[in-house]
């Protein structure tokens, strides 16, 4: 009786309650798995541009044939994604704290997968371009809020793991695109042909991807939800991205006209955003100060362009240098490319983990993150010595490709949750927003700069130099960020 006198006493125990409560399946990890797979299909939708581009050069298909440059051509077409993809941002940032973060994710990623399929339905280089763009603009509304929403629904103490959990299906889209794609291509073109394979791709992956929409629609509840406001959050958006497009088109289009190169092209993109980020900052500077105006933040924010830019290198171009430096062509070099993704779906959740550790023994996030991108860019720049010496054997090549995966993917992680960290909870979207609209700079510059660099060159080892010289500019400059203590970043109330 003793014994189970004892055992009742337990049962009432609130300690003891509240840790059996804490376990098993919760809401949040049901929101984990549904934005995991967002994630997954946006970047495959996203991603697939790179090696469909590659074919196109390596077949010399469409509007690739006879291109002077084609490498700086196919980096103008990646670029011209990002330019639609950054511009929404902020703007998306700000409809999501306004109307919900859920309903923009929604509307963000049902757009990429209708963007996708019109993609397929292009047979100029304009409307393939125009087509990237409007997809770039509908997904450009998904980061800001998926990242306020993770935010939103995990308990504090693991936040670092959520994000991370989460980001690997940005690894997962990635490492399916890269590996895949030139297979799918391959059967296409002995089944239709060349002419018709390389659309193949975006019909193939646009139906999930809007599939996938529905589903956060109906399964992710975040704490308090409001009712959703699809229709008005949607008028506002395309507001915005309306414009955005006809600035975009016309910006391409004349510098097309002028003779302008890639280059020129891509750095007029940029001075677009620019004049975007000082049109926010006059028109909202006091409203939304705490994200505008915070030196902290502001540091984070450009500190993020070079991740983006070493992110966009390596997914934009990886099958290349791999393919190029052992020369066993682009399906056999997928497998050793796509090692990159596969070490980004273990990086992602790590930098979680390793972030909320240091955070809770109050060391912080930010050496964390100093010490894996300096570790990141002294691999990069093992790369680029490895190229420059000849270096051929595709699985030294895959071996670096995956070394590097790993910490890159574990830094991005930790840097997206000290920005959390230092960001006011009722403007995450807009903080999230403005990260990833100065941070799109660097997607911009990457494909073209690092394509242009390679066709004049004549290898890859100059953009790989590049790269990791960024990388350790990103550590400097997050070295002067002043970091909330940790206790209070942790256990601030919600």
């Amino acid at each position: 009786m003793a014994g189970e006198s004892k055992s009742l006493d337990n049962s009432r125990d609130p300690e003891i309650a509240t840790s059996k409560a804490r376990k098993g399946w919760k809401p949040y990890h049901t929101a984990w798995v549904w934005l995991f797979l967002a994630w997954m299909f946006l970047y495959i939708d996203r991603s697939i541009t790179g090696p469909v581009v590659a074919w196109m050069i390596d077949n010399n298909v469409a509007f690739m044939v006879d291109a002077p440059m084609p490498h700086a051509l196919g980096g103008i077409i990646g670029s011209m994604f990002f330019a639609g993809y950054m511009l929404t941002q902020f703007p998306a940032g700000y409809l999501g704290d306004k109307f919900g973060r859920k309903t923009l994710v929604v509307i963000s990623t049902a757009w990429a997968g209708v963007a996708t399929f019109i993609s397929a339905l292009t047979r100029s280089l304009n409307a393939f371009v125009a087509a990237r763009v409007l997809t770039g603009l509908g997904e450009g509304a998904y980061y800001s809020n998926d990242r306020a929403l993770v935010s939103e629904v995990t308990p504090k103490e693991k936040k670092g793991l959520g994000m991370g959990i989460v980001f690997v299906g940005l690894s997962a889209g990635l490492t399916i695109a890269t590996i895949a794609t030139p297979y799918i291509l391959d059967l296409a073109a002995e089944v239709w042909g060349n002419e018709i394979a390389w659309f193949v791709p975006f019909l193939l992956f646009s139906l999930p991807t809007v599939l996938v929409a529905m589903g956060v629609m109906r399964f992710v509840r975040p704490p308090g939800e409001r009712k959703q406001r699809f229709l008005p959050a949607l008028a506002r958006l395309l507001i915005f991205t309306g414009i955005f497009m006809a600035i975009i088109m016309t910006t391409f289009t004349l510098t097309l006209w002028q003779g302008w190169g890639p280059i020129e092209q891509a750095l007029a993109v940029v001075l677009v955003a620019l004049i975007l980020v000082a049109v926010i900052y006059r028109l909202l500077g006091q409203k939304s100060a705490a994200v505008l105006k915070d030196g902290n933040l502001v540091l984070m924010y450009v500190s993020a362009v070079p991740i983006l830019y070493t992110l966009w290198f390596f997914g934009f171009w990886s099958l290349l240098v791999v393919s190029e430096a052992s020369d066993i062509g682009l399906s056999g070099a997928a497998i050793y490319a796509g090692l990159f993704g596969v070490a980004n779906a273990i990086g992602y959740p790590l930098g979680g983990k390793v972030c909320d550790h240091t955070a809770v023994r109050g060391s912080g996030r930010k050496w964390p993150y100093i010490a894996l991108c300096a570790m990141v860019g002294g691999l990069v720049l093992f790369l680029a010595v490895y190229l420059w010496t000849g270096g051929n054997d595709v699985f030294v090549l895959g071996i670096t490709m995956f070394s590097i995966g790993i910490p890159f993917a574990a830094m991005q992680t930790v840097h997206m949750t000290l920005t959390s960290d230092l960001a006011p909870k009722e403007m995450m979207g807009q903080a999230f927003g403005m990260w990833n609209l100065v941070a799109e700079i660097g997607a911009v510059l990457s494909p073209v700069v690092a394509g242009t660099l390679r066709d004049i060159t004549g290898d890859w080892t100059l953009s790989v130099v590049v790269t990791g010289i960024l990388l350790f500019i990103s550590a400097s400059i997050v070295l002067m960020v002043r970091e909330r203590p940790a206790a209070e970043a942790i256990l601030q109330p919600e």
